[in-house]
């Protein structure tokens, strides 16, 4: 299959590393937590309040190394410094000292087998954007004009050569050496559903959805009778975690109804798959929402079937207490003829 734009070669020497900072206080840190996230499973997390360094299993621990793990709880005890220093420069322009201030780092790196194929920071504050940076591509991009004022030192050659160096060492080396000693996570393929149906405009959906599949990386596309290209109007979720950790996509093609859902297939390509699989799409559609005559008949038969039961119920009670009287007269009269 010809490579895509954008496309990696081999899902399988494809991986992602998140490594998320939050910073929350106001004159003093209150709290601050780091996570690691390698392929969607979490490695390891600092919690400022027990000032611990947790690891989710012992072979990470061993793949690590005790010189890594020492050098990294001293990295983040300085870290701590750096972001209450940014907290306090947040406040010089503060009118409501009351209010906790909430520092957000997202710093992600990414593999294709040993080759760095993305380095980028992002940084938000009070849950909005300000900057971030794409080492790559050495591209800055300030979202927010206050974010300028920080543009002459975050681009200094000292913040500079410390953020690449901590990328390099706490991003792309940590996550070489983990998955150099061990996957994070046994390889799950996906579990594939085509379906279609009839949209109420008279178009036609068809939509293949992955899901329970570990890791992340996937490909979905469309093809019509073994044949790359554009027939519709394509829309896709976006990878979203399961519970177990594991993931799930959905892609769906809206197409004319002067075309058909022949030779339509979905073609999927997952590291936990040893070729791309190819899923037609069923020629029966899903049932789609009844037509409104076919609804107003369910709710008229719904209603009949309603009224009817109450008017037995009444009948009933009606029919019960005339026989009750019927047989007190007949009592009476009984009565009155024997005496």
């Amino acid at each position: 299959m010809e490579k895509q734009p954008g496309e990696l070669q081999n899902l399988e020497d494809y991986h992602r590393h998140e490594v998320q900072f939050i910073a929350v206080g106001k004159t003093s840190l209150l709290d601050y937590k780091i996570l690691h996230v390698i392929d969607g499973v979490n490695v390891c997390i600092y919690d400022k309040k027990n000032k611990q360094l947790r690891v989710k299993e012992a072979w990470i621990s061993l793949a690590l190394g005790e010189e890594f793990i020492k050098e990294k709880k001293k990295v983040i005890w300085e870290s701590e410094v750096y972001f209450h220093l940014a907290l306090k420069f947040l406040l010089q322009n503060d009118t409501s000292s009351h209010k906790n201030h909430t520092i957000q780092i997202l710093a992600v790196c990414e593999l294709d087998g040993d080759i760095e194929v993305t380095s980028q920071v992002r940084i938000a504050i009070d849950g909005e954007a300000f900057f971030q940076v794409d080492d790559q591509a050495d591209q800055w991009d300030f979202l927010k004009p206050l974010a300028k004022q920080f543009k002459s030192l975050l681009k200094s050659h000292f913040w500079t050569d410390l953020r690449k160096q901590t990328m390099k060492q706490y991003c792309v080396n940590m996550m070489r050496k983990i998955l150099q000693y061990s996957p994070v996570k046994k390889n799950v393929p996906p579990q594939v559903t085509v379906s279609h149906h009839d949209d109420p405009d008279g178009n036609i959906t068809l939509s293949c959805l992955a899901t329970g599949f570990y890791p992340c990386s996937i490909q979905l596309h469309w093809e019509k009778n073994e044949q790359l290209g554009v027939w519709g109007q394509e829309r896709s979720s976006g990878t979203l975690p399961n519970a177990d950790d594991t993931f799930y996509l959905q892609v769906t093609l809206e197409v004319p109804p002067s075309d058909t859902v022949t030779g339509y297939t979905c073609v999927v390509q997952h590291s936990a798959l040893e070729m791309p699989v190819t899923y037609p799409v069923p020629t029966k559609p899903l049932p789609s929402e009844y037509p409104w005559p076919v609804a107003l008949g369910i709710l008229v038969a719904f209603i009949i079937v309603l009224s009817c039961a109450g008017i037995f119920t009444v009948w009933k009670k009606k029919t019960g207490q005339r026989t009750h009287e019927q047989a007190t007269m007949d009592g009476i009269q009984l009565s009155t003829q024997t005496h």
